[in-house]
């Protein structure tokens, strides 16, 4: 993945962060599984910088929604880009608790556990059913990976603070085998 370090170079010099989400977090909490983009999370005010530091890279918007863009590059091998747009107040607490990681050219940030699950119940619980499956494997991967205790009070609000108690009980199902 030589992009990271690309697009940290750019986006330094242009005053951007981003977190990376999706399957490389989930990779990175030692969930492995295939992925055919990369998932960045942004300030939602950078939108526009974001848009013009990847359209100085080839990409275009081919599809938008409020706090979601997905985007294509004009080179055939270049990665699709998908940008979550959230808050400064989320994206702060999130940045502050983030996690170094070595990508395979660059150093880069990826959400603490606590803040990818938290991302997870949120897709889960707003997202498409075509995703559902992937997204609940994520999260079970990670609870089992890193030995949560989903009876703890503590993970047990952040699943009902993100997700649904119908989420939270059918993980303790999934992953009562323990």
């Amino acid at each position: 993945m030589h992009f990271i370090g690309t697009l940290n170079s750019l986006a330094r010099s242009r005053g951007l962060e981003f977190l990376v989400i999706g399957a490389h977090a989930v990779f990175h909490h030692g969930c492995p599984r295939e992925s055919a983009d990369l998932d960045l999370l942004v300030r939602k005010n950078a939108r526009g910088e974001w848009l013009d530091l990847l359209a100085s890279l080839g990409y275009r918007v081919f599809q938008e929604r409020e706090v979601f863009l997905q985007l294509n590059a004009s080179e055939r091998e270049a990665w699709p880009v998908d940008l979550m747009l959230v808050n400064d107040e989320t994206f702060a607490k999130m940045r502050e608790a983030a996690v170094e990681v070595e990508f395979a050219d660059a150093k880069g940030l990826i959400p603490c556990v606590e803040h990818l699950i938290a991302l997870k119940l949120h897709a889960l619980k707003h997202g498409r059913i075509h995703r559902f499956l992937k997204d609940f494997q994520d999260v079970e991967g990670i609870v089992r990976k890193n030995e949560l205790d989903l009876k703890s009070e503590s993970i047990r609000q952040l699943f009902l603070k993100h997700g649904t108690m119908d989420l939270y009980e059918k993980f303790v199902h999934a992953c009562s085998d323990r």
